[in-house]
């Protein structure tokens, strides 16, 4: 495998956390998957071993999903405003942000909607498999995140099949959305907001889903997905009255954060769930 110096890096909470679907942890390797590609990784003694499949030695694709060119000391600093974040930080400490693939983001999320993640992570397994290619690694067959095309063009008694309940017309609706519109290469230039204008016309994305986009595929760090366990945090800990609109508790954080809400709200969000 290859090596790369690495030092402050979770990869268990980061890859098996609330932010991607798309990792396993077996025979001390995490293995992740794309529609194209597996990433295998491993974290010792402050070196990350790696290898991507079936392409080898795409370090820049690694850089970039990992997000190891941002300055996290520096993050760090920005949020430690109030004991909280602060004990969070010390709970789960070298916590990272992702930036993943945009429509296996998107679509991973709508999965999401009023679910957990151990079920979410059953239902994307079953998608693959039903959907998607597969590689061998290791001597493991692992099934890689389904084509927007396939599941574009997927009947809905298939997609049913795979648990996704009233999910499936909303994955396959959105698959169809991407397969129709530029979206995924026009929002890259797009500001947040102008982002956020055009996830909302998705059906099946509403405001948390849509932040859950912009963080973790996007790599915007100053707005943070509200879910019931982030408006727990704010209104436990900053006392912010739950009666709040969403947009108001969200502009909440994006001032109170220097800039870097996406970091302080996931150290929150790890926090307050396993409190």
């Amino acid at each position: 495998m290859n090596k790369l110096p690495l030092s402050d890096y979770n990869l268990d909470m980061t890859l098996l956390g609330g932010q991607s679907f798309a990792w396993d942890f077996e025979d001390g390797y995490y293995y992740g998957f794309t529609n194209n590609k597996i990433i295998k990784l491993k974290h010792k003694n402050n070196i990350l071993y790696w290898q991507t499949y079936p392409d080898n030695d795409e370090l820049g694709f690694v850089r970039n999903y990992l997000r190891l060119d941002v300055n996290y000391k520096n993050i760090l600093k920005k949020i430690q405003k109030d004991q909280f974040v602060k004990l969070a930080i010390q709970k789960y400490p070298n916590l990272r942000l992702l930036k993943q693939d945009f429509e296996q983001t998107l679509l991973s999320f709508i999965v999401s909607s009023n679910n957990n993640i151990q079920s979410i992570r059953k239902i994307i397994r079953a998608m693959n498999m039903r959907f998607g290619s597969s590689l061998t690694i290791d001597n493991k067959t692992i099934y890689l995140f389904p084509e927007t095309e396939r599941l574009a063009n997927a009947k809905l008694n298939d997609l049913l099949k795979c648990k996704l309940g009233f999910r499936a017309k909303y994955i396959k609706g959105a698959a169809q959305f991407l397969m129709e519109s530029n979206l995924k290469k026009s929002i890259q230039a797009l500001n947040e907001i102008k982002a956020r204008e055009n996830l909302l016309q998705i059906k099946g994305i509403g405001e948390k889903i849509a932040d859950c986009v912009l963080v973790f595929s996007l790599g915007f760090d100053n707005t943070t997905p509200l879910d019931v366990w982030a408006k727990r945090a704010l209104t436990m800990f900053y006392k912010l009255s739950p009666k709040m609109k969403y947009e108001d508790m969200k502009m909440w954080t994006s001032k109170y954060f220097n800039g870097y809400a996406a970091w302080a709200g996931q150290f929150l969000f790890e926090y307050i769930r396993h409190k």
